[in-house]
């Protein structure tokens, strides 16, 4: 036999060896897939209830129908079936695990009674929008999404909250605090009351809300950096004058009145860049100035978080699980594309040397309420004039007011913690309890609305307020996002942004044209809706 016909065997015998290995491994991986792939079909009249456990150690329960929580040795029973690592099933029946030991949860039902509590907190739903409603199918991408949404009135303008808490904070592992500006406020009685509502589709885990004050005299304010340092200024100056591409845009930065300036996305790329310059004429201060700025983003973010879920379609809760236990993975996905979306950069000219110098960067992730921040910057002192540009990404940013101020010095806030709290008019202390205590949370589902009051110590007649919320949320599984799975893109956009931010230039102008009535006309009234309701 020839050392060519040796060859050929060899080459024949290693491949038929790769496909029966393959087959096995599929084999094997075929029968999650069918199983993962009937759960999730949603289009069936009466889907069979199930949850899916993934556990820390990478095994994957199924309960089927019914199941049990005891509560006193925080373990969850049925039958089912459970897979390995590798997705081989391993048992079936009866079988008892620790919630202690996992990591998501995925459910296609309701979770109602007290003892699921648990459960809740890690839960994604998926299917569940068929049980409450027909909403958002126009357009799934474009329904209303928001972490917590906080309002001084009910009655205040539907386009906007006071407040939008840990917008970044889509898994558990994700968890962070986060802090906003309510603005100042007299002191008209000794409390102050804020309603903390959930207007979408999502699982809100809260494990605190509290405000921040400080004491103000005459024109005071205080103000927020981006490193939430706070600084008391007293002296303030207008916008003399602001451009675009587009031309003069200073009656839309001018004043506070909610009426932005904002662009379209670049039709090429998704990182394309654009600017602002802001002039201010009249500055005599010898302080230390800060630029105060106004903003908040549109909704090409929530766009993008919105194609990552339906990418994952009926394998959400194998790559959230993933997300939870890859500290590599879950960065990836919380940096890579908001650096290359960027800040909303900050220069001040340099009028010797006629050059643009960085300051510093403005980001707060969300579309619904509106940011006010302040960055000190590092220019002379005695200044009569002074030149901005702030360098933005096409599309993503809305601007609603700019302004100078002279920072008297940085201060310390007061915390204050809630005295109770109201659940449609009547003292909820449970949810009460569940917010002050850092080892629980208060678990906000669509159509809640909590009325969250304080008690304000008596030392001024004025204060400076600021929201702090701290938890996360979980999106829940639209039924329509199914069929939009991909984890080719779904690797793209984790792996390589840049180039998924240029593939979708495209795409994204075809939602970017509708999105907005969408968005807000799928938002969830919480005075006619319950998920509660059966």
């Amino acid at each position: 036999m020839t050392r060519k016909v040796v060859s050929y065997f060899f080459i024949l015998s290693l491949v038929i060896f790769c496909l029966q290995a393959c087959v096995r491994y599929y084999y094997f991986r075929g029968n999650y897939q069918t199983v993962n792939e009937l759960i999730h079909n949603t289009k069936k009249l009466n889907p069979k209830p199930y949850l899916k456990a993934h556990l820390k150690s990478g095994d994957v329960c199924i309960l089927w129908d019914q199941w049990k929580i005891d509560t006193l040795t925080n373990t969850l029973s049925g039958n089912g079936k459970l897979y390995d690592f590798n997705r081989a099933q391993i048992d079936s029946g009866a079988m008892t695990i620790s919630i202690d030991k996992v990591t998501i949860f995925e459910t296609n039902t309701k979770l109602l009674n007290p003892e699921e509590k648990r459960i809740m907190t890690l839960s994604v739903l998926a299917g569940v929008d068929v049980i409450i409603g027909l909403l958002c199918l126009t357009n799934p991408k474009a329904c209303f999404g928001s972490c917590p949404t906080f309002y001084l009135n009910d009655k205040d303008n539907f386009h906007f909250s006071d407040a939008e808490g840990f917008s970044n904070a889509i898994a558990p592992s994700l968890e962070y605090s986060d802090i906003d500006a309510l603005g100042r406020k007299p002191n008209i009685t000794d409390t102050f009351s804020i309603t903390m509502k959930n207007e979408a589709l999502e699982t809100h885990c809260v494990r605190n809300v509290s405000i921040m004050v400080y004491p103000l005299e005459g024109e005071e304010r205080v103000f927020q950096s981006p490193a939430n340092d706070f600084f008391l200024c007293n002296k303030f100056y207008g916008l003399s004058g602001a451009s675009g591409f587009e031309g003069d845009i200073t009656p839309l930065l001018k004043d506070q009145d909610k009426i932005e300036r904002y662009s379209a996305s670049d039709e090429k790329n998704l990182t394309n860049k654009e600017e602002i310059f802001l002039n201010f004429d009249q500055v005599n201060s010898k302080q230390e100035l800060g630029l105060i700025l106004h903003f908040r983003q549109t909704l090409m973010t929530t766009y993008f978080i919105y194609n990552a879920i339906s990418y994952m379609g009926d394998e959400v809760g194998d790559i959230f699980a993933k997300i939870e236990n890859d500290n590599e993975t879950k960065n990836k996905l919380d940096q890579g594309l908001k650096k290359e979306l960027g800040n909303i950069e900050l220069y001040t000219m340099d009028e010797e040397t006629k050059k643009w110098v960085h300051q510093s960067g403005f980001y707060e992730t969300g579309p619904v309420a509106i940011n006010k921040q302040m960055i000190p910057l590092n220019v002379k002192s005695g200044i009569k004039k002074l030149r901005i540009k702030i360098v933005l990404n096409k599309g993503l940013w809305r601007v609603d007011y700019a302004a100078l101020a002279g920072i008297k010095k940085k201060v310390s806030l007061m915390e204050i913690s809630p005295v109770s709290i109201m659940n449609k008019g009547v003292l909820d202390h449970q949810a009460h309890e569940e917010i002050i205590n850092p080892d629980k949370f208060l678990i906000s589902m669509p159509g809640s609305a909590y009325k969250i009051n304080f008690k304000l110590p008596a030392v001024a007649n004025d204060f400076e307020f600021f929201l702090y919320s701290k938890g996360y949320y979980l999106e829940w599984m639209r039924q329509d996002w199914i069929k939009d799975k991909d984890l080719l893109k779904l690797k793209q956009m984790i792996y390589e942004p840049r180039k998924y931010l240029k593939d979708q230039a495209i795409p994204y102008k075809e939602y970017e044209r509708n999105m907005e009535q969408q968005f807000w006309n799928s938002k969830i009234d919480t005075k006619t809706f319950s998920y509660y309701e059966k």
